[in-house]
């Protein structure tokens, strides 16, 4: 009995080792830079940082989700500056970043991704709204430290009406700072969301298009139809009979 005990005991260790292998690796930081255009385009740059603490896959990669949003260009990936090859495609709603970097033992890895949104700011007639998730959600291991800047045009200077996420340090006119002052767990994400007065960003995304384009298609649809009911009238008129006298109409009808 004692024999099958200690067995049983020994099963439950390596299930359970199994079940919650921790990956060998976290993220010391993730830091994200958010630079607001002026036509609405958010222009993204992210620093990730990994500390390794044995061999791990050489597979780097990123997705982000396209909900909301119109498309993603100009992707890169660099370390140390010198830019990596990379592998980009959209599949599920994602857009996918791929990228290969060995390692080799212990090991800290630093990797910069730079990438534009378009169509990722929100039109309201309560106010224009920049929410983005800085810090992905789903990753598997914890991180660290997180920081994330929000620079936003000259034109907007003195219409932010709100921010949602942690409280913000203002660190000039155009820029706020969020950080986050705990280690993000796995699976935790972090959004920042700031409210710009309504009207003043010249956005002109593939949104704006389709609204703009329904817009006159029904606008068109409707003269047409007008113009339609019109011909028909003028049409039965023109079979009346003529008035001789006290008539309404004139000759020629």
């Amino acid at each position: 009995m004692k024999k099958i005990a200690i067995f049983l005991m020994l099963v439950l260790i390596a299930v359970s080792e199994s079940v919650f292998a921790k990956d060998p690796f976290h993220w010391e930081f993730i830091n994200v830079e958010i630079d607001l255009q002026e036509n609405g385009d958010m222009v993204v740059k992210e620093t990730q940082q990994y500390v390794f603490d044995s061999a791990y896959s050489d597979l780097r990669y990123r997705w982000i989700p396209l909900d909301g949003i119109d498309r993603i260009t100009d992707i890169s990936v660099t370390e140390g500056g010198k830019p990596l090859n990379i592998k980009t495609d959209i599949e599920s709603d994602r857009q996918w970043i791929q990228w290969t970097r060995p390692v080799n033992g212990p090991d800290i890895q630093t990797f910069v991704l730079n990438y534009r949104v378009i169509g990722g700011v929100a039109m309201h007639k309560e106010g224009d709204v920049l929410h983005w998730t800085a810090v992905f959600k789903g990753h598997s291991a914890p991180v660290n430290a997180t920081n994330v800047t929000v620079k936003y045009p000259l034109n907007l200077v003195g219409h932010v009406q709100s921010y949602q996420s942690a409280i913000p340090k203002k660190l000039n006119g155009q820029t706020v700072e969020f950080v986050y002052e705990k280690p993000l767990l796995a699976n935790q994400g972090f959004d920042v969301s700031v409210t710009f007065t309504s009207g003043i960003l010249n956005m002109q995304n593939d949104k704006n298009h389709e609204v703009v384009t329904k817009k006159v298609s029904i606008g068109l649809g409707l003269m047409l139809l007008s113009g339609l009911v019109g011909s028909l009238y003028v049409t039965k008129q023109s079979h009346r009979p003529v008035a001789i006298e006290g008539g309404e109409g004139g000759a020629g009808v």
